[in-house]
């Protein structure tokens, strides 16, 4: 056993390729040690932007689930708002929209409203001390369903700093307040619950606080599940440090403690608008890393924080594996080539030598009948096989030869034996040299002997074309170590030589080809993410110029409803006075009616009267005939009738004048008894004419009702859409949040695409040096200002072409 190892180790062919290989592990050992430390820094690096990520997603989730409490929050105020601006101040209607808003709103808990003094009605005093109602009598009601059905009470302590923050902050900050978290008894257990509260306001005046309760349970249960990296935990900090969510349940409501490691980067979390990292020692005695993240609570300016913490041992594993993962791989491609390198020293130097040995082992023994073996090949080896077989026939011939012919030979071999020890210890010194890893010994010494000469050439050409293949081989290897992939095999073999050249290009060719494809496919990553960031600017850019068109849009319908509440109040005093004019019409139609009855009295009148004239008229003409026969008789008379015919002359003379007067009178009685019936004629048109404006007036009045109810029917609806715009520009502003965050996310990608850049820059190819290149960016966006000028003056119409062009 011994000397089979001995014989092993001394064998030419294994120390070449322990030697090969030891030599290939190394260089594979620096190519993988400067490998192994770039990936650990790039893993570990993912691993942090992974756990940032990862806690912003759930800051983000929070936030968006408290966005919709705010939301509701605005709404209760929007719509006590529009009662008050209608002129509503009826008590009971602001408890219907409070009660009916807080039954459409099942995931609140309550939702109150407090009113300045007198703000609502004037009237404050006649509800005090009334039920529902406190001493001071003002609107302070709180509908809530913390029994489990859904109540009436008043608010308490809303005038006490500290217990009455839910009222009095949004008063003094003017704005919507994510109230601090605090305990309450609710459905017979404490439930953790906050509020928003949002300022009421009538016109630039104050005239009270709105707000909702929210139960925060489902907040703790929703985060306590996440578990970063699966070892991992997530906490919620408000922003005095108090315990939203934990997975430890005893801590929520609870402030963190000074000593804990949380509070110190809660608190510069807080002061700044980045994320902050620190590594401490956990519960368990393990180190973690800690990552806060700062969010807004409901998109109001007071601000809560995010904290995921996952232990060190986690994260380490990762880049532990990974370095594992490249050290097996590099592990195992050195024990393949080494493999490699030995069946191909074995093959092609170790068995022809071999069995060369062999066979001069036995000719040496004087039997010259063994046949000498790879005679057929081309290359060194079969050019001293083919030697050896000259010496074999030599061997041969000379013991066919006669006594004489053999003490020549005998002295030839003496010669020829002197000169092979030369050659042997030449030769020998050649091994050794190869041996120990020096490929440069040549076998130096001249023989007389043409075939020793040739033998002593094979020897040198072999041990050249080994030295020159291996040569080659570790320089190939070593500009692979050394990030150099242009570097090939350049030298003229065959056999397996010619096929350690041909798999050696191909390693480099393959490398080649893998960081070129690596360098295009980065450059292309960094093209995209410069125009995904130049969309996403685009984007913002837009949504900005969409959020100012809403904020005008909403100012518009603010004036609108104005309008409307203004014509509603015009319409209801156009109905006032229509209402006046319909009751003077209707007094003028009862005047009318009594002139007519007038005129008609009058034409009766004037009837009588002429009837009377012409009885007068009649006794006239008896008179006139009387006085005429009076006349006649006093003729007859003679002297003695010459008084009576005088008076008989004057009676008809007065007869006459009284039947022409009368004549007189009755023409003009007949003349007024016209003029009396065309008045009775237009004073009945006038009485019909009348009685249509009174109808007219009837109708006007009507309409004007109507148009006064509708106004205010639509002044209602134009609040609600003013709260469904005001909606809209807070999504159009979330939306710009998330643009920036996308922003963000795609620099961060493109700050990733420049390190795998200048990881892949460090190999050397063909077509030149390695050389980092620039970014590819994309166009740059357009200046904001410019943009927002051109908004300005052409209004809609550039938002519209901006967004056909987007």
């Amino acid at each position: 056993m011994e000397s089979i190892f001995s014989m092993r180790i001394n064998s030419l062919s294994l120390k070449v390729a322990l030697f090969g290989g030891i030599g290939l592990a190394a260089v594979f050992a620096v190519g993988m040690t400067v490998l192994v430390q770039q990936v650990s820094r790039t893993i570990e690096a993912q691993t942090r932007q992974l756990q940032t990520e990862t806690t912003s997603g759930i800051a983000e989730s929070v936030s968006s689930g408290l966005m919709h409490a705010e939301r509701s929050a605005e709404g209760v105020v929007t719509a006590l708002e529009a009662l008050h601006a209608a002129g509503v101040t009826d008590r009971a209607a602001y408890d219907a929209a409070l009660n009916r808003f807080l039954e459409r709103n099942g995931e609140l808990l309550g939702t109150w409203a407090g009113l300045e003094p007198n703000a609502l009605d004037g009237n404050d005093a006649a509800f005090a001390n009334q039920p529902g109602y406190d001493a001071t009598g003002r609107y302070v009601v709180y509908w809530n369903r913390a029994s489990g059905s859904i109540v009436r009470e008043v608010l308490m302590g809303y005038d006490e700093p500290g217990t009455g923050d839910y009222y009095l902050k949004p008063k003094a900050l003017g704005r919507t307040v994510a109230i601090e978290p605090y305990s309450y008894f609710v459905g017979g257990k404490d439930t953790l619950m906050m509020s928003f509260g949002a300022p009421m306001m009538a016109g630039d005046t104050y005239i009270g606080t709105g707000g909702i309760d929210l139960a925060l349970d489902n907040i703790n249960t929703r985060v306590s599940a996440v578990k970063p990296f699966g070892t991992g935990s997530v906490i919620i900090v408000s922003t005095s440090g108090l315990v939203v969510a934990h997975p430890d349940a005893t801590l929520i409501g609870k402030v963190l403690e000074a000593s804990d490691p949380a509070r110190g980067i809660v608190e510069r979390a807080l002061e700044g608008d980045e994320s902050e990292e620190a590594t401490t020692i956990g519960a368990g005695g393990q180190p973690v890393r800690l990552i806060a993240v700062p969010f807004s609570a409901g998109g109001t300016a007071d601000r809560w924080v995010a904290i995921s913490s996952v232990p060190l041992a986690t994260l380490e594993a990762t880049v532990n594996e990974g370095r594992t993962t490249i050290i097996a791989l590099a592990g195992l491609c050195v024990l393949i080539a080494c493999a490699l390198l030995f069946v191909l020293v074995g093959r092609l130097v170790g068995g022809p030598l071999g069995k060369m040995s062999r066979t001069v082992t036995v000719m040496a023994e004087g039997d010259y009948s063994v046949a000498v073996p790879e005679t057929q090949r081309t290359d060194e080896v079969g050019t001293l096989a083919r030697a050896v077989e000259v010496f074999r026939q030599n061997g041969q011939k000379v013991a066919e030869m006669t006594e004489a012919e053999a003490i020549r030979i005998i002295r030839d071999q003496e010669t020829r034996s002197a000169m092979m020890k030369g050659l042997e210890e030449a030769f020998g010194a050649v091994v050794d040299a190869a041996v120990a890893g020096d490929f440069s010994r040549r076998v130096d010494a001249e023989f007389p002997d043409p075939e020793l000469s040739a033998i002593a050439t094979s020897i040198n050409n072999l041990v050249e074309t080994v030295d020159r293949g291996i040569a080659e081989t570790a320089s190939v290897l070593g500009a692979l170590a050394d990030t150099d992939l242009t570097r090939r095999m350049q030298g003229d073999y065959r056999g397996a030589f010619a096929q350690l050249k041909q798999d050696t290009n191909a390693v480099a060719d393959k490398l080649t080809a893998i960081v070129g494809q690596l360098k295009t496919t980065s450059r292309d990553l960094r093209t995209a993410t410069g125009e995904i960031l130049s969309g996403a600017n685009d984007l913002s850019e837009r949504t900005t110029k969409q959020a100012a068109t809403i904020e005008e849009t909403s100012a518009a319908i603010e004036q609108l409803s104005q309008t409307v509440l203004a014509n509603s109040e015009r319409a209801r005093e156009a109905s006032r006075d229509a209402s006046d004019v319909t009751t003077a019409a209707e007094e003028g139609g009862a005047v009318m009616t009594l002139a007519n009855g007038a005129m008609e009295r009058i034409t009766q009148s004037s009837a009588k009267i002429s009837n009377i004239i012409g009885l007068i008229d009649d006794i006239a003409f008896q008179t006139n005939l009387l006085a005429l026969n009076a006349s006649v008789e006093a003729a007859r008379a003679g002297d003695a009738g010459k008084g009576f015919a005088v008076v008989a002359v004057e009676v008809r003379r007065l007869a006459q004048s009284a039947a022409s007067a009368s004549a007189d009178v009755k023409a003009l009685i007949q003349q007024s008894g016209t003029e009396v019936a065309a008045g009775s004629k237009l004073v009945a048109d006038a009485a019909r004419k009348l009685g249509s404006v009174l109808e007219a007036v009837r109708n006007n009045r009507s309409l004007l009702e109507g148009i006064a109810r509708e106004s205010s029917e639509q002044a209602s609806a134009i609040a609600e859409v003013n709260v469904a715009v005001r909606q809209m520009d807070e999504m159009t502003q979330h939306n710009a949040a998330l643009v920036e965050e996308t922003n963000a996310a795609i620099e961060q990608t493109e700050a990733q695409a420049t390190e795998l850049d200048q990881v892949v820059a460090v190999f050397r190819i063909a077509g030149g040096a390695a050389a980092r290149e620039t970014p590819v960016r994309g166009p740059a966006p357009r200046s904001k200002p410019a943009a927002r000028q051109q908004y300005l003056r052409e209004g809609n119409a550039a938002v519209d072409r901006d967004w056909a062009e987007f």
